[in-house]
């Protein structure tokens, strides 16, 4: 058609040498998933949902499609800026806001586990138990949250990390039975230009949750601190209240407002 543009055609393609030497142990399916996301998408996505926590800052941070040969587990060149991969549906269906809490930063801090490297499920578990605490004025912590879910791995471990809850424990159904697509919808955030990216250390070093890694730690909590055992047997009991018709699940925590959420869950 006379004066479209023809668009990039994002298909797999083998990895080269050091390609094959940093990621060969990713495992093919992710290897061999582009982004569906177009360049000229991006402008409406941030108009319909905001980047930021803080609106002052959305100017300091730049969105950008990944390129025919980028894959979600590839790092900045040594050349390049350090860059976020992240997830549409993070914004989209979880409703993530940036940068990251202290609580979320010590998950994946702890679990040396990139953002992109996280199932949607994972995030799921995150951001509601992260909600539900806040709500009813517990500390979010590592040690509580790892208390009752552990680290799982995918067959063969080198794919998309998620958590389960451990044996005998449960707190809430996941957001999705199966959830797949999010995986085709990645994109790059970067830091505008003059503007220090809040995924940096001092040294202008990425943190160990910037990209993939082959090394994801589990975490086993077997006692807990008095305040954190109070907060453990309530949020626990939540579930047996509700009426049997309701699913205590991610999504219903992570779709409905504040104000949505707290009526139905009740005071503490």
């Amino acid at each position: 058609m006379a004066g479209s543009e023809k668009k990039e055609v994002k298909v797999p393609r083998p990895l080269d040498a050091a390609e094959t030497r940093l990621y060969g142990w990713v495992e093919e399916a992710v290897l061999t998933q582009p982004s569906v996301v177009e360049s000229d998408s991006l402008p409406e996505f941030r108009r319909n949902f905001p980047l930021m926590e803080d609106s002052g800052a959305e100017g300091d941070y730049v969105l950008e499609a990944a390129g025919p040969s980028d894959r979600v587990p590839f790092r900045a060149s040594e050349e390049g800026p350090h860059f976020l991969w992240v997830y549409q549906e993070l914004f989209t269906r979880l409703g993530m806001r940036l940068p990251f809490s202290d609580f979320q930063r010590d998950v994946m801090t702890r679990c040396r586990v990139a953002v992109s490297q996280l199932h949607l499920n994972g995030w799921g578990f995150i951001l509601a138990f992260e909600k539900v605490c806040l709500h009813y004025g517990f500390r979010p912590t590592i040690r509580l949250f790892f208390y009752i879910y552990d680290v799982h791995f995918p067959p063969g471990g080198y794919g998309y990390i998620s958590f389960r809850s451990r044996q005998g424990l449960k707190l809430f159904d996941s957001y999705e039975d199966s959830i797949q697509e999010f995986k085709w919808h990645y994109f790059k955030v970067l830091a505008a230009s003059e503007k220090c990216a809040f995924w940096l250390d001092h040294e202008n070093k990425p943190f160990p949750w910037v990209y993939w890694n082959p090394e994801v730690k589990d975490f086993t909590v077997y006692n807990l601190e008095p305040l954190e055992m109070a907060a453990f047997k309530f949020l626990v009991s939540l579930p047996s209240g509700l009426p049997k018709r309701n699913k205590f699940t991610c999504r219903f925590i992570l779709d409905g407002s504040d104000a949505e959420v707290g009526k139905y869950l009740g005071n503490f």
